[in-house]
């Protein structure tokens, strides 16, 4: 799975899914969610490539941001990103069930995306309270139950609506997207992975309440099918 993420999905990962409207979109609303102060410390954790660095600079852009994942090759994409920025950051490569990082060390906590390819969630949602400050903000996302083939149609919709190769020549448009669709074909291996944990809002709830969570709230997310969930530690 790790040389997977490695040489093949985040290679690709900025010329398909960072091109999405509704998937920037996402990580836009996941972000304002969030009550950045100067000097606060920021995990991104399952960071990727980096995009939701962009909406966290947009925000504040003197918070201390710290960037974990899986993939040593997507974090090297992140830190360059952020520093084409001018912004430094920190990256780890690491395993979200197990942060190696000591208690009460982050102001907030990101985390868009990771539950739909991990299998143990509980075990990462009480990592990412445990390496949150007692007061702290976390946004979380989970999948829904909703997911399925209706996930490919609505992401199909966003990109004929906000094709960006719209008004070039008919010939270069189709190519590009053509191109796109090879490409697209890395996917195939986790639409075949075995089924993925989903949640309801009352599962959500039932979890949370089991861990150090003081306020919550949940919302979902009507194209990527996605519980947000975030609150206060």
């Amino acid at each position: 799975m790790k040389a997977y993420f490695n040489y093949a999905y985040n290679p690709v990962y900025d010329s398909i899914t960072g091109r999405l409207s509704c998937y920037r979109k996402l990580q836009e609303r996941c972000v304002g969610k969030l009550e950045l102060k100067d000097k606060d410390r920021v995990l991104c954790l399952g960071v990727g490539t980096g995009n939701e660095i962009f909406h966290i600079l947009k925000m504040n852009s003197n918070v201390d941001i710290t960037g974990v994942d899986y993939s040593f090759r997507a974090l090297r994409k992140a830190q360059k990103k952020a520093l084409a920025r001018g912004k430094e950051i920190e990256v780890f490569t690491m395993d979200a069930r197990r942060l190696d990082f000591t208690d009460s060390s982050f102001d907030e906590v990101v985390c868009i995306h990771v539950m739909d390819f991990i299998t143990e969630n509980e075990r990462v949602t009480n990592e990412i309270l445990r390496v949150l400050k007692s007061g702290g903000q976390f946004v979380i996302t989970y999948p829904s139950k909703k997911e399925g083939m209706s996930l490919g149609f609505n992401l199909f919709k966003d990109i004929v609506r906000n094709n960006p190769d719209a008004g070039k020549p008919r010939v270069v448009a189709f190519l590009k997207s053509l191109w796109q669709m090879l490409v697209g074909t890395v996917y195939l291996p986790l639409f075949l992975r075995p089924k993925k944990r989903s949640y309801s809002p009352d599962g959500l709830l039932t979890m949370m309440s089991e861990l150090s969570v003081g306020e919550l709230q949940i919302e979902a997310d009507p194209i990527y099918q996605d519980y947000i969930v975030y609150g206060r530690k």
